[in-house]
């Protein structure tokens, strides 16, 4: 692909363009879902294509294609630097500069491409199979996925910048429907990896069955401030929503709740939060981001103090710093946007039991809805609904459906007071994070 990418450079600099740059990926994905213990779905799908950047003038311009020869690449170069000369000139503009070799990773395992449909069917139908054996109430597998992506990068610059890497990974999917008593609830939960070894279909089924399990029979609780455990897939949408608002696009637009908190307590003592594209076992690591910068171990909360955003090269020039190699691409249709790549919570680790044992009234949030509509990343309050099960004098017991829980992030963020051993990857943003235990919350019940 690089024959397509320096072709692509020299002709948008041959046209006009004062920098060029040029991205490039192919990739491969696989989706078996199975149902009934049949294959219900296989599809397969590869993916080829080059983003050509220009910045003419003073305004960026970009323009894609999925065709590579030569006649198709000499129009997508046109096509961009005609988007540029239509575009507000703007001085932040640029392109990155070259900077230090970018690190190796491992996040590429030789071992999936050799992976037959077959075994790949089996692992779904294992996980399928677990989930339904585990408890009689569960009556249905809704959702029973093995998906798995293959990409490989390539970027050149007119600044000097080059590079390429590959990376791959799978996972597990269930979504699991319990019944009692004419009550059905749902659970659901993941497993991932690099190679089909390395996911625990197993494992996964059991889960999501035992997490439906837990909610059948649950009831309004009374309202009431109480500690709650958010589970780490509730933590993880919390998390997600909190990330948006550490960019630096969202603080230079005036659209994040931390924009003049930089420097001040945000959270607790305890709480660590940082992005780190460098992690092996990321969903989201790579050696550089979407535009060249290196990507690194970036600090966002430090001993509960905002240390600082997330920038690319856009957002850092306005600042006046340098990129933290966050100018992502989802794919070489589009341009580079400020997000983040793995996020990690970090801090001292209890084992579970100890935490809840600990508490004498609370609940255990296990499932959340709207947390995404019902969080504002402007104001930082949130109203969503929760399910889970009541803690009371350091025990679970009974469910608790149809509550809900609010407040506003900051006051969440400083009320938390431990952290559980059990910290994991969820995907979908590609977080790593324990339960979080939060003293003082509000929850509207009965």
């Amino acid at each position: 692909m690089f024959d397509v990418v320096d072709k692509a450079l020299d002709l948008a600099l041959a046209q006009g363009a004062d920098e060029a740059e040029v991205y490039a990926s192919t990739s491969t994905s696989r989706r078996i879902k199975v149902y009934g213990g049949e294959v219900e779905e296989l599809t397969a799908a590869r993916h080829k294509g080059v983003g050509v950047r220009v910045v003419s003038g003073g305004a960026a311009g970009y323009a894609y294609s999925s065709d590579t020869a030569p006649s198709a690449l000499e129009t997508t170069a046109a096509r961009a630097l005609e988007h540029a000369r239509v575009s507000d000139h703007d001085p932040h503009v640029a392109l990155a500069d070259p900077g230090s070799a970018p690190p190796q990773l491992d996040i590429f395992d030789e071992r999936l491409t050799r992976a037959t449909d077959e075994q790949k069917i089996d692992i779904a139908l294992a996980l399928e199979r677990a989930a339904l054996g585990h408890d009689k109430r569960v009556k249905l597998v809704e959702d029973t996925m093995y998906a798995d992506d293959d990409t490989e990068v390539f970027l050149a610059s007119s600044k000097g910048v080059r590079g390429t890497y590959r990376e791959n990974s799978c996972f597990l999917f269930a979504y699991v429907l319990a019944e009692q008593d004419g009550q059905v609830d749902t659970g659901l939960s993941y497993s991932i990896g690099r190679d089909i070894s390395e996911l625990q279909p197993q494992a996964c089924g059991r889960e999501a069955a035992q997490r439906a399990c837990d909610l059948l029979g649950g009831r309004q609780c009374p309202s009431m401030k109480a500690t709650v455990v958010l589970d780490p897939f509730v933590a993880a949408s919390f998390i997600g929503v909190l990330s948006a608002a550490l960019t630096a696009d969202a603080v230079q637009k005036g659209r994040s709740l931390f924009a003049a908190l930089e420097g001040k307590e945000v959270a607790g003592a305890g709480v660590n939060l940082c992005d780190d594209g460098l992690r092996p076992d990321g969903l989201a690591s790579a050696p550089f981001d979407g535009e060249g910068t290196s990507c690194r171990r970036t600090p966002l909360i430090q001993g509960g103090v905002l240390t600082g955003f997330l920038y690319d090269v856009y957002t850092a020039r306005k600042a006046g710093r340098q990129s933290t190699g966050n100018g992502l691409r989802s794919s070489y249709r589009s341009m580079p946007q400020v997000r983040p790549t793995n996020l990690i919570v970090e801090g001292a680790a209890t084992p579970l039991a100890d935490v809840i044992a600990g508490i004498e009234h609370g609940v255990l949030v296990s499932s959340a809805v709207g947390v995404h509509s019902g969080a504002n990343p402007v104001s930082g309050e949130f109203s969503v609904g929760i399910n889970g099960r009541l803690i009371e004098a350091g025990r679970l017991s009974t469910a608790v459906r149809e509550v809900t829980l609010a407040g506003d992030i900051i006051s969440m963020l400083k009320g938390i007071v431990a952290f559980g051993d059990d910290a994991r990857w969820i995907p979908g943003g590609s977080i790593f994070t324990p339960s979080i235990v939060i003293e003082g919350m509000s929850i509207g019940g009965a």
